[in-house]
Order: C-alpha cells, then structure tokens, then sequence
C-alpha cells in the first residue's frame, strides 16, 4: 500500500500528531490540566520534545502578559516579584526541585552512585537551598529591569532554556537505567531535534535584533555544552533534575544578560 503525503487524510493525521505533541509538551512543562489524550506511548512522549520550545513561546507571552500588567497597577518591584511567584507556580517549581536536587548532588563530592543517590533524596541541602535562593534572586533582579514594552525578550529566554533541555536530551547519556534520563537521553530522533532547534532560533531572529539575537542562541548553546560534560564527568550522564537545573540555569543567565541594554528587542 502507497502511502499519499499530501493527502486529505495524511494532513489530518499530521494535525493530529501536531496537537499531541504540543499537549504533551505543555503538560510536561506546566501544572496547567490539558486534555486527555486517547493513547499515550514513549515514542510519542520523545517527538512530543520538538514541541517543547513552543511550550516556552506560550509560557514567555504568560510571563510577559503578567510583568506588564502588574507594570500597570504596582511597582515595578512588586509586579516583578508576582510575576516570577506566579511563574514558578504555574510550571509546579518542577525545574527548581530538578535544580536544588542536582546542586545538592553536585556538592556532595561523593562518587557518581553516590552523588545520584544525593540527587533521589527528597530533602534539601545547603548546596540546592542556596542555588534555588540566586536562582529566584537572580531573575527577580531582572524582572524589575528588563523592558516591558514588547513581549520578545520574556519569551525569547523560555525558549531558549526549553530548546537547551532538547540539546541535552541528544547529546547526554542517562545516567540511571530508570525516569526520564532513561526515557529521553540520547533517543530523540533528528527531525525532533531539529524541530525544537528552528523553534528556537526562529523566534530569537523574529523577536530581537539579529546580533542580540544570535549572542542569545551562542549562550544557551554554549552553556549547553558544558552542562552535558558537567553531568556526563560527574554522574555519568543526564536525569530529570540535570534537565530541570539546565532549563534554570539557562534561563537566569538569560535574563540576567538582558539587562545589559539590548532587551527592547525589536
């Protein structure tokens, strides 16, 4: 049997792959319900990654759409502080616990087994307290100076750090046998890469000036590299929590390097 690309119901079945990858992606990014979808399986749970970046497109435009009016009503202080707690909120604080959990590991200074063992347990130590505190203290800081004329700078950097867990997701092996390093490390197919990556630079060329634009996509890639060879040298590879302290870590330099007189963006 011959299969038809351009088909009626060829296009129909991409839409429909279209709209459960996005909803996988956003549930995955966010505590928001989403709707229930009929089968669910790996396969589809890893293309669903190439839709990730999108998911930072529409949390980007939340968080903006909540700086700008709280920019309206409070100080500009006040309305960054409730705009990052309703952030944090809305995406279950999931990347911070991955964050304080692989800094505690970090720290530890014990052998990979043991370090991962530090990373499953759920209490926080120094080291993740401490990395959660500049984490939130950091993005605060930026909050209350990044311009909020326009919202392409705020949805620029949550794509970005979202299209930076897609680049660790390939190049880093897990490092457990089990969870999600097992399920995402190093089995995203090229296409999915290669999805998110276009996602990403697409919306920094549209939404800031190209050379901004780029020195963004440079940073986060970079800060990529060395993340994969950080977990790879000190864990053996990738987890759910190195993703989530990836997606942060990238995210507050991020923000932070917006300050330095280029986040109008266009």
């Amino acid at each position: 049997m011959v299969r038809c690309s351009g088909c009626p119901g060829s296009f129909g079945l991409k839409m429909r792959s279209g709209y459960k990858g996005f909803i996988l992606a956003l549930g995955f990014a966010t505590i928001v319900p989403m709707p229930r979808l009929a089968s669910v399986d790996q396969d589809a749970l890893r293309r669903s990654m190439g839709f990730f970046p999108v998911a930072g497109l529409v949390l980007g435009l939340f968080l903006w759409a909540l700086i700008w009016t709280g920019a309206q009503l409070v100080p500009r202080s006040v309305a960054a502080l409730l705009a990052l707690a309703l952030y944090v909120l809305v995406t279950g604080a999931l990347h911070l616990d991955g964050l304080a959990d692989t800094f505690d590991a970090l720290g530890s200074r014990k052998p990979p087994v043991k370090a991962l063992e530090v990373m499953k347990d759920s209490r926080i130590g120094t080291m993740g307290a401490v990395a959660v505190i500049l984490i939130l203290l950091g993005k605060a800081l930026a909050f209350t100076r990044i311009p909020v004329n326009g919202p392409g700078p705020w949805m620029v950097v949550p794509v970005l750090a979202r299209t930076s867990v897609v680049w660790s997701m390939k190049w880093a092996p897990a490092a457990r046998p089990e969870g999600l390093g097992a399920l995402y490390a190093g089995r995203l197919t090229p296409s999915t890469v290669v999805a998110a990556t276009v996602v990403g630079v697409l919306a920094a060329a549209t939404l800031l000036s190209w050379p901004h634009a780029l020195l963004l996509v440079l940073l986060s890639l970079g800060m990529t590299l060395v993340w994969v060879l950080v977990v790879r040298r000190r864990f053996g590879g990738a987890t759910g929590d190195t993703y989530g302290a990836l997606l942060e870590v990238v995210e507050w330099v991020g923000f932070l390097s917006l300050t330095g007189g280029w986040g109008d963006g266009r």
